[in-house]
């Protein structure tokens, strides 16, 4: 799945709920720089807090990594 496929399935989420990735990384405690950037792949999520992060993500959001 390309970046831009993952930001569209993300975006059309998000919006059907009103939030924004902010909203949503706050309520699920997470840092929302982080989430941004595990979504633009800037960070894979292999270890650490970025693999717990994305494993919020995925659960949510479903496989898109």
């Amino acid at each position: 799945m390309t970046i831009e496929q993952r930001q569209a399935i993300i975006h059309e989420k998000l919006e059907s709920m009103g939030e924004t990735v902010t909203s949503w990384s706050k309520k699920n405690r997470l840092d929302h720089r982080l989430v941004a950037d595990l979504i633009n792949g800037k960070f894979l999520g292999t270890r650490g807090v970025t693999l717990q992060a994305r494993k919020q993500i995925e659960e949510f959001f479903g496989n898109i990594f």
